[in-house]
């Protein structure tokens, strides 16, 4: 299977053309953050099972998409003298120590600077990914835990009455809302540092993407990704992901993507409401779903008309063949309103419901 690293996807975007002290110190503070740190929340001098393992799946994925062995040596080695004798001994190095050897390596050479930085960025992003989805799966699986450990404190709860016997569900929820803080903590350091070192871009859901200005990151992405994280909401976040990577890349087509995230959105609360009849024909007739004074009207009609507008100005010409006109592009500064006023849409809508 083919995996999506940050290098491919901005291949073409220059991200670094030299070398600077915030680059290894940022790179270094990395390969702190993806220990332990990111999988058991604190520190160790030894990295645990569990951050072993999930290096292992991180270092084998990226080492695959560089088409290498190795993403570091895999072998030190030790001089012993006894009796005049010198024996050379072979070590292998673990996972965890080949990722924080790649990571914390300095660029031998001025060439290829952009790419070397993007590679070891790739790294974290698969890091903390992984732990994403490590994360999301153990807050599915909480109700289900839950349940078990309120069955077993019942069953406690014949045989004793101290409270140690049966707080396992107290437990069950204190270990989740840790786990998910210490990711939400790991996350926003991330996020800190790399602004710190200059790199502008920004971790959500997933993906380390380019960013914009740090105002309209604070105010229109970052709530903006927290709001659409949730499983429902999965195809509005890869829509916008993928018109965010276009509009990086200086492809035409980023508004596109970005209108047809508002689109699944306008959809997936039309169906989740149960106002969707299953005859409509387009966006036009989602959106008089939401309008509709029988449906409680969920927007106002010139709201109706406004989101109309961008799907007819803005989303339709990309949708269909010219034919012999020019192709429809939009310049830098309207494909950067496109994004940041679907975005807002989204948000508006999705707090509504």
């Amino acid at each position: 299977m083919i995996t999506d690293i940050f290098s491919r996807r901005y291949d073409d975007v220059s991200l670094r053309d030299e070398f600077f002290e915030e680059d290894r110190r940022f790179l270094n503070q990395a390969s702190r953050m993806i220990m332990d740190e990111l999988w058991i929340g604190s520190q160790s001098d030894k990295p645990s099972e569990a951050t072993q393992n999930s290096l292992k799946v991180v270092h084998d994925t990226l080492a695959r998409e560089l088409g290498l062995d190795w993403l570091s040596d895999r072998w030190w080695f030790s001089s012993n003298t006894w009796n005049g004798n010198t024996s050379r001994q072979s070590h292998e190095y673990t996972h965890a120590q080949i990722c924080k050897n790649f990571l914390v390596a300095v660029p031998t050479s001025s060439d290829q600077i952009d790419r070397f930085l993007k590679d070891r960025i790739s790294l974290i992003e698969l890091a903390f990914q992984l732990r994403a989805r490590q994360v999301n799966a153990a807050n599915v699986n909480l109700p289900k835990e839950l349940a078990e450990a309120e069955a077993k404190d019942k069953a406690a709860s014949k045989f004793s009455n101290h409270p140690a016997a049966q707080g396992r569900v107290r437990y069950a929820q204190i270990k989740n809302e840790i786990m998910n803080k210490a990711f939400a903590s790991s996350v926003a350091e991330l996020n800190e540092r790399m602004r710190l070192a200059q790199y502008p871009l920004d971790y959500h859901n997933g993906l380390i993407q380019f960013a914009q200005n740090k105002l309209t990151t604070d105010i229109v992405a970052k709530p903006f990704w927290a709001l659409v994280a949730a499983p429902v909401w999965n195809s509005v976040d890869q829509q916008m992901k993928e018109a965010i990577d276009r509009r990086d890349r200086g492809d035409r087509t980023a508004p596109f993507h970005a209108v047809c995230a508002l689109e699944s959105t306008i959809k997936i609360i039309s169906d989740t409401k149960g106002w969707t009849r299953g005859d409509e024909k387009g966006a036009a007739s989602f959106i008089d779903n939401l309008v509709s004074q029988k449906n409680g009207r969920l927007i106002e009609v010139w709201e109706s008309e406004a989101l109309k507008t961008m799907f007819s100005d803005v989303r339709n010409p990309f949708a269909h063949g010219p034919g012999q006109s020019t192709l429809p592009s939009l310049s830098v500064q309207q494909t950067d309103w496109t994004i940041d006023t679907a975005m807002s849409w989204i948000k508006s809508l999705v707090r509504r419901i």
